[in-house]
């Protein structure tokens, strides 16, 4: 998909901040935003273009960051390569909502959840095991049962490959960010 340069200005925003900036360039499946602002591989955000003819909304996730030295930021802008979400990645996430039954992974014992965090969360991953049906990029909720007395934290994260044995899948974590500063005080990050 051809990209194209251009300048928009552009809000982010999701349940934990909100950023401002501008577009440097566009594509079918993507833009770049100039920023300042430290934004983490994986987040999701609301995107709001401001264009001629009024906003326009999207869903995003970050999937690149570019932070430029001092020394070229005259030439070189700090930023994040957004990947816009698909319409039908929204719908199978609104079917795979939070229900009864959903997927889950125990993390009570602090052990496990020290284990699991430093060897698949803080590298933006999670492994599920599930006789759920997955299919590639599907986004999916799943509660992370906490140690005593932290309870359950919900998470998203979109498949980047289905396991057959045991059965279940690998994820990339959306919000990660968030996730991380919920969980690092618990594991002494």
């Amino acid at each position: 998909m051809q990209r194209r340069r251009a300048r928009i200005a552009a809000r982010l925003w999701n349940n934990d901040e909100e950023i401002s900036g501008f577009t440097s360039d566009i594509s079918g499946t993507g833009v770049f935003v100039e920023t300042q602002k430290r934004l983490e591989v994986g987040t999701r955000y609301h995107l709001e273009l401001g264009l001629e003819t009024g906003p326009f909304l999207l869903e995003c996730v970050v999937a690149r960051v570019l932070r430029a030295a001092r020394t070229v930021q005259a030439v070189v802008k700090s930023g994040a390569g957004l990947r816009f979400v698909d319409v039908s990645e929204v719908v199978r996430e609104l079917q795979s909502g939070p229900r009864k039954g959903g997927l889950q992974v125990d993390l009570q014992d602090p052990e496990t959840l020290g284990v699991v965090y430093k060897q698949d969360i803080q590298r933006g991953g999670l492994r599920v095991e599930s006789d759920q049906e997955f299919e590639l990029e599907q986004v999916v909720r799943v509660e992370l049962r906490l140690p005593r007395p932290y309870g359950a934290l919900e998470v998203r994260g979109s498949v980047i490959s289905v396991i057959a044995d045991p059965p279940g899948a690998a994820l990339q974590l959306l919000d990660l960010d968030q996730i991380r500063g919920k969980l690092a005080p618990l594991v002494g990050s």
